[in-house]
C-alpha cells in the first residue's frame, strides 16, 4: 500500500512539472506578446500624438471657456491681459482626505505588459521602465495641483490662487499620462473608427476638472521672446522622441518643463513653489546645458549667488527680462495642467547670458533662426510664423495656447511698435 502510494505521489509530481513546462512556453509567449503590444503602443502614440490630440480638442468644444485656445480651460482660467507672476498666489498644504491620490488600478491593469510570473506590471512606469525607458528618466519631486480659484468675473486681472500638495513624477506618470496611452491603444486597434475620450480610465476619472482624482502634476510653459529695438523674435524647441518619456516627437515653446521644487527638502519645497525659479532652472538646462536642477538629493541651490541664476534674477530686477502669466489650461489628451508663460528679454542681456546657447539639448533640438553675433537671433515674431505654430497640430497644445496669448497681448507685452 506504501508503495502504490509513493508511486501515485510520484506520478503526480511528474503530471505537475509536465503541466508546468507545458504551460511556461505558453507563459512566456503571453509575456513577449503583451510586451510588444506595449511598445507597438507607445511608438503609435509619438507617431500620432497629434492626430489624437486634434480629435480630443475636437470633442471638448464645451470644455474650452477660451475658443481660442487648445487647452481645456474654466472662466477666470485665462486672465484678460497678461499678469505679473505675483498674481499668482500659490498655497502647499496637505491634501485632504477626499483629495487622496486614487489609483483605479482595476481599470488600468489591463494595459501592462506582464512579468516573468505572468503578472500584469503594476503601473506604466514601471512599463516604461521595462521596455521604452527614455534619456530623461528619474522620480523626482513634483507639485500637484489640487485646486484653482479664479477671480470673479468682473475681475480677471485680479489673478488667481492655487493650492498645490507634494508628489512626485511617476505619480503623473502613473495616473494622469495613462490617458494619453489609452487613447492610443484604441486609436492603434480601430483606427479611424476609436471614438475620442470613451477609454474605460478616461470614463472613471470622468470630470478633467476634478483634480483630486489623479495626479495632476502641472507643467510649466515660457515662450522666450527677444527683443532686439522694434524686433522681436521667439525661439521653440522640438523634443526629439527617443530622449523624453510624454510629448515624444513634438514642438514646443522653450523653456519648459515640470513645476517641481529642485531638491526633495522640505525648506525647498516651500521656497521653490514660484514658476519663476522653475523657469530659470529650465533656460539653464535647456539653453545652456547645465545639468538637470531638479532631483531627489540634498544639495540645494543659492538663486541669488550660483550662476547663471544670479544673473537671471538680476536681469528680473532690472527689467531687463519681463515675466508674464498668460494663464492656465488642461492638455485636451492628457488632462495636465499647463502653466503659460512669457519671458520678454532686451537683446542685450539676453545675448549677454546666453552667449554660450546651443541648438541641442538632452531633449531635442532648440529652433534658433540665425545668428546674431555670437548668439542666435531667434525666430522673426510675425503673424505668420507665430500663428503658423500656433496653428500646427505638431505644436503640444500649451504652446500653441503660449503663441495664440502673446500674439493676442502682443501690443501689451512688447509695447513700442508691435508687430
Amino acid at each position: 500500500m506504501e508503495l502504490e502510494t509513493a508511486i501515485g505521489a510520484a506520478g503526480l509530481l511528474v503530471a505537475i512539472v509536465a503541466a508546468a513546462l507545458a504551460w511556461a512556453p505558453q507563459r512566456l509567449a503571453s509575456r513577449e506578446r503583451s510586451a510588444a503590444l506595449f511598445v507597438k503602443a507607445r511608438r503609435h502614440l509619438k507617431a500620432q500624438r497629434a492626430q489624437l490630440t486634434a480629435a480630443c480638442v475636437a470633442d471638448q468644444a464645451e470644455r474650452r471657456a477660451d475658443q481660442g485656445l487648445a487647452l481645456l480651460t474654466r472662466p477666470g482660467w485665462v486672465p484678460d491681459r497678461p499678469l505679473p507672476l505675483d498674481a499668482v498666489r500659490m498655497t502647499l498644504r496637505e491634501a485632504r482626505p477626499q483629495e487622496q491620490l486614487i489609483v483605479r488600478r482595476k481599470e488600468l491593469l489591463r494595459y501592462w505588459p506582464r512579468d516573468a510570473g505572468a503578472r500584469h506590471l503594476e503601473s506604466y512606469s514601471a512599463a516604461i521602465e521595462a521596455f521604452d525607458r527614455p534619456g530623461v528618466w528619474f522620480n523626482g519631486p513634483s507639485y500637484r495641483l489640487l485646486e484653482v480659484t479664479p477671480p470673479p468675473a468682473d475681475r480677471l486681472g485680479d489673478g488667481i490662487a492655487l493650492d498645490f500638495t507634494l508628489g512626485h513624477y511617476f505619480d503623473g506618470l502613473d495616473t494622469t499620462e495613462p490617458l494619453a496611452y489609452e487613447e492610443a491603444l484604441r486609436h492603434l486597434r480601430a483606427g479611424a473608427g476609436a471614438k475620442p475620450l470613451s477609454g474605460p480610465y478616461r470614463r472613471a476619472v470622468g470630470d478633467p476638472f476634478a483634480l483630486d482624482r489623479r495626479s495632476a502634476l502641472p507643467g510649466v510653459s515660457a515662450l522666450t521672446i527677444r527683443v532686439d529695438g522694434d524686433d522681436p523674435y521667439f525661439f521653440l524647441h522640438r523634443r526629439e522622441a527617443g530622449k523624453v518619456a510624454v510629448a515624444m516627437g513634438t514642438t514646443h515653446v522653450a523653456p519648459a518643463g515640470e513645476f517641481q521644487p529642485h531638491a526633495d527638502v522640505l525648506p525647498v519645497w516651500q521656497s521653490d513653489l514660484d514658476l519663476w525659479r522653475t523657469t530659470m532652472r529650465e533656460y539653464a538646462e535647456e539653453f545652456l546645458g547645465a545639468a538637470d536642477a531638479t532631483g531627489s538629493g540634498g544639495v540645494t541651490l543659492d538663486y541669488a549667488h550660483d550662476a547663471p541664476y544670479a544673473r537671471f534674477e538680476e536681469a528680473l530686477r532690472t527689467g531687463e527680462v519681463r515675466v508674464r502669466f498668460l494663464g492656465l489650461g488642461l492638455d485636451p489628451l492628457t488632462w495636465k495642467p499647463e502653466f503659460c508663460l512669457v519671458c520678454v528679454w532686451d537683446a542685450a542681456a539676453f545675448d549677454e547670458i546666453f552667449a554660450d546657447m546651443g541648438d541641442r539639448n538632452e531633449e531635442g533640438v532648440l529652433v534658433v533662426g540665425t545668428r546674431a553675433g555670437a548668439g542666435y537671433r531667434g525666430i522673426p515674431f510675425t503673424e505668420d510664423n507665430v500663428l503658423g505654430y500656433a496653428a500646427h497640430e505638431d505644436t503640444l497644445p500649451a504652446g500653441r495656447a503660449c503663441l495664440t496669448l502673446a500674439w493676442r497681448w502682443r501690443r501689451e507685452l512688447l509695447g513700442g511698435a508691435p508687430p
